[in-house]
């Protein structure tokens, strides 16, 4: 019988483009928005700063088994074809579900700060038309189609194609770089900023440790986004190797941007009175950074954290979508998604039928309201330490096995393992109660259903799947299996080879 064809992306996005992406993709609204809340969470500016600086290095790591199996399976779907080869079909189900509602909800959440950003810049234009509270948050109708507005529009660009949305993304991150350097010059050369205003570094309610511990364990949702990179490595028109240099400048380059930011934000005034400003009219401050910037450079530095933050939200927005849809492609590819999410676009050559999903989902996001979705975000370090874990194993089984020392990409494997510690020890800060990172309980409620829904879809699909034959899934899966022939005592045999890999015996 003649094999079916497999669907696969038109290779468009160069290197620049998919660096952008990450960056993008790291660097959303919460870093021009909740840095003082961040630094009350660590008890102060010291743990905070080691904690993202401790976060990237070790993200670093991470990232190298990601370099190396991004060189071995340069396919749409990233960890969750990485978590197939390492550990089969079920771990690539557990690993693709864990991760879906993560990217999707960054998507959103991204969207519904453009309204806390709007109330800032225009007080009282877009909080109109009240329509109900939930969990204390009220959602107008003007905010809510703010919201839908931005996620129809980078709906479309990513429908129409990825290599113009790749160039879009390199424009916004430079932009968004420029305006953070002239934030914080700005800041310096004005004379506003203070050391002593950083006081006390630390054990403001908390322990240096414990601190430290709670920005760290944040590091998975932090710096999610470089592992955008996967995901679109069937779209490379370059060398699948050179991705290490992409992953690692990037990380070093959100941890700079958090690390500025943070500090820009704490060093005007005493950074635990930051908390408590209020305005002209004694009504409490919402955005904390643009009120310190105004502080230093007058409404000249509004304008420049404005031009950041909207940049951060709009890439963060952008690179989510684009991750989004490639990894339900890549789940439906290997029939783990209805079929029509593997359809990709006649014209544009796009999963359209991704895209649209994702901007349905993410349209329907606002309604709940704010608060609703910072709790199903924060389930998103959850997700993502899944895929990293699935990827530095991953890694780790292939070297262990077929380690080639020939091979230019080749990472050594306690460098995986250590991939694999890190992203266990996030996920228990997470989910053991009394740790310092213990998630929210509605945010562990909200796991709780996640779980259970993914358990029931994968029961109800598992029939669909589970009789594809291994040497079909490769091919779904992994991209481009050859059948070669051979004699062996007289008889004909046959096995699988993976072209596109570096070692042809994995």
């Amino acid at each position: 019988m003649e094999r079916k064809k497999r669907a696969k992306l038109k290779k468009s996005m160069g290197p620049g483009a998919i660096w952008a992406v990450a960056v993008g993709s790291i660097i959303g609204w919460g870093c021009f928005i909740q840095g003082s809340l961040w630094t009350e969470r660590a008890g102060g500016t010291l743990p905070l700063l080691l904690g993202f600086l401790a976060g990237a290095l070790l993200m670093i790591v991470v990232g190298y088994s990601y370099s190396y199996m991004i060189a071995k399976f340069p396919v749409a779907g990233g960890e969750f074809a990485y978590a197939y080869k390492g550990f089969g079909r079920t771990a690539s189900y557990v690993c693709g579900w864990m991760l879906s509602l993560g990217y999707l909800s960054i998507v959103a959440l991204n969207a519904t700060a453009l309204p806390v950003l709007a109330s800032y810049i225009f007080p009282g234009v877009f909080t109109r038309g009240y329509l109900y509270t939930i969990a204390g948050y009220d959602v107008y109708a003007g905010e809510v189609a703010l919201a839908v507005f931005f996620i129809v529009l980078f709906g479309v660009m990513n429908y129409r194609g990825a290599k113009s949305v790749g160039n879009l993304q390199l424009v916004m991150v430079l932009v968004m770089c420029a305006a953070v350097l002239v934030s914080v010059a700005g800041t310096v050369l004005t004379g506003h900023f203070d050391a002593s205003n950083l006081q006390p570094a630390y054990g403001a309610g908390k322990s240096l440790k414990d601190g430290f511990i709670s920005i760290l364990a944040l590091a998975p949702f932090l710096y999610v986004g470089f592992d955008c990179i996967p995901q679109a490595a069937e779209e490379y028109d370059f060398p699948p190797q050179k991705c290490k240099l992409l992953i690692i400048t990037a990380l070093i380059v959100g941890a700079v941007i958090y690390g500025a930011m943070a500090l820009v934000t704490d060093c005007v005034i005493p950074w635990q009175d930051v908390l408590s400003l209020t305005d002209a009219d004694g009504i409490p401050v919402k955005w904390h950074t643009g009120a310190i910037l105004e502080m230093t450079m007058g409404r000249l530095g509004v304008g420049f954290v404005v031009i950041a933050v909207c940049m951060g939200i709009f890439t963060g927005m952008n690179g989510f979508f684009m991750t989004s849809s490639r990894l339900l492609f890549g789940m439906a590819r290997a029939k783990m998604l209805p079929s029509a999410f593997e359809k990709i676009h006649p014209k544009h050559k796009t999963p359209s039928a991704c895209v649209v999903f994702t901007m349905i989902v993410c349209c329907v996001c606002p309604f709940f309201g704010r608060e609703v979705i910072g709790w199903v975000v924060d389930m998103c370090s959850v997700g993502t330490a899944f895929g990293y874990f699935f990827t530095c194993a991953g890694a780790f089984i292939l070297l262990k096995k077929y380690g080639d020392p020939t091979d230019t990409n080749r990472i050594h494997p306690a460098v995986a393992m250590t991939g694999c510690v890190f992203s266990v020890a996030i996920l228990l800060l997470l989910v053991i109660p009394g740790s310092p990172a213990f998630m929210a309980a509605q945010s562990f409620a909200a796991l709780i259903v996640w779980i259970l829904m993914g358990t029931v879809f994968y029961l109800c699909s598992r029939r669909s799947f589970v009789n594809i034959t291994k040497r079909e899934m490769d091919y779904l899966i992994l991209g481009n299996v050859q059948v070669v022939r051979g004699m062996r005592k007289g008889k004909g045999r046959e096995h699988a080879v993976q072209g596109n890999l570096v070692n042809p015996k994995i």
